[in-house]
């Protein structure tokens, strides 16, 4: 945006972007003061912002979005968002122009997704695919509400998901039926660490330290360059962490690594969990699968392995604040939000407390 004098007059020249992403150029000129061009530059703008939002089609706006979202987030993320919005969201809403989605459309897209008995997790991510595309929509396209943001979330019918987990002697009855050395050394570590599985493929065996081991990096699961994973950042800040690992872990690590230095080329950069490069997620589910059918345990998912180290150290009474550090949670109240319902609540023991206070006075 600019503003210009031209002999005794006044003009602007600014780019604008149309509904289809591209950028031409607008001249007006003849006007009396330097001020009175940059408010008519600033009304022009905003009113064919307003013009072009409320013309636009959804699916143009989502190429556009699109296109915004690819440069600001991760690979993985990227194609996840992407996958939500096109199967879910633009078959729904591509043929309707940005101005029509009112809050009537929008409570019948909800009702269409309701339909489909997906968890409030998935759904309430939908939703807010939908109020960051509309927000988008609101910067750049001149769209004046955000409907998604004024109706609202899904709501939340059962407010505390409980997770399936494993107990300590329902372990020992799975891992004693393992016999592959790669598959028993890497379910011990995801059930005595609470690592997230892309943390564990990420591994190298320079990030084992004494008993410590260091977790810097995870590996996209979902996304494939060459047909191989991408090792990225971690999921977040606090997700980079150094844990202590307890002497049959490390134990186990080693024989691991014995049985890995057998091979031509071995070296500390190897994958911990697969060598030259990481096991299959598909494999290890399977295995999983396979050896929980034959020490007849019921059969949980890789990540509720980690449910099952926090809920282990719930009962033996370790404090939260360690858990959540250890688990890599941003802050306690994600932990508690996750855990709660593992927490012992004993009122017994409360009111013994009290009554003995009560007692010395």
């Amino acid at each position: 945006m600019a503003v210009y004098k031209n002999k005794n007059t006044w003009f602007f020249r600014t780019y604008v972007t149309d509904n289809l992403g591209h950028r031409k150029q607008i001249y007006k000129s003849g006007f009396a003061s330097k001020s009175i061009a940059k408010l008519e530059e600033q009304q022009y703008i905003l009113q064919y912002k307003k013009i072009v939002g409320e013309n636009i089609l959804f699916s143009d706006l989502y190429e556009q979005y699109k296109t915004f979202k690819s440069q600001t987030i991760k690979p993985q993320s990227f194609i996840t968002i992407c996958n939500k919005i096109e199967n879910h969201i633009l078959p729904y809403f591509k043929d309707y122009k940005i101005k029509e989605i009112n809050h009537i459309v929008y409570i019948n897209w909800k009702k269409y997704i309701l339909q489909k008995k997906y968890s409030f997790k998935y759904m309430s991510s939908l939703h807010i695919c939908m109020v960051n595309i509309l927000n988008y929509a609101m910067q750049y396209f001149g769209l004046e509400n955000n409907v998604a943001s004024k109706t609202g979330n899904f709501i939340n019918i059962n407010a505390i998901k409980k997770y399936d987990y494993w107990t300590f002697e329902e372990f020992y009855t799975f891992i004693n039926k393992v016999n592959e050395i790669e598959y028993k050394v890497l379910f011990r570590v995801l059930f005595f660490t609470g690592m997230r599985l892309g943390e564990c493929l990420a591994l190298n065996w320079e990030d084992i330290k004494s008993d410590y081991i260091s977790i810097n990096k995870t590996i996209a699961q979902k996304v494939r360059t060459n047909g191989n994973y991408i090792v990225t950042t971690p999921k977040s800040l606090s997700s980079n962490r150094v844990i202590k690992l307890d002497k049959e872990t490390i134990y186990n690590l080693n024989l691991l690594k014995r049985f890995y230095s057998q091979f031509i080329g071995f070296n500390n950069n190897w994958y911990i969990f697969g060598g030259i490069k990481p096991l299959a997620t598909t494999t290890i589910s399977r295995k999983k699968n396979y050896y929980c059918d034959l020490a007849k345990v019921k059969r949980i998912k890789i990540h509720e392995f980690r449910h099952s180290h926090a809920s282990l150290l719930i009962s033996k009474g370790i404090p939260i604040t360690m858990i959540s550090a250890r688990l890599g949670h941003r802050d306690v109240s994600m932990t508690l939000k996750v855990y709660s319902h593992l927490i012992p609540h004993d009122e017994e023991k409360i009111i013994n407390l009290i009554n003995q206070v009560e007692e010395r006075n």
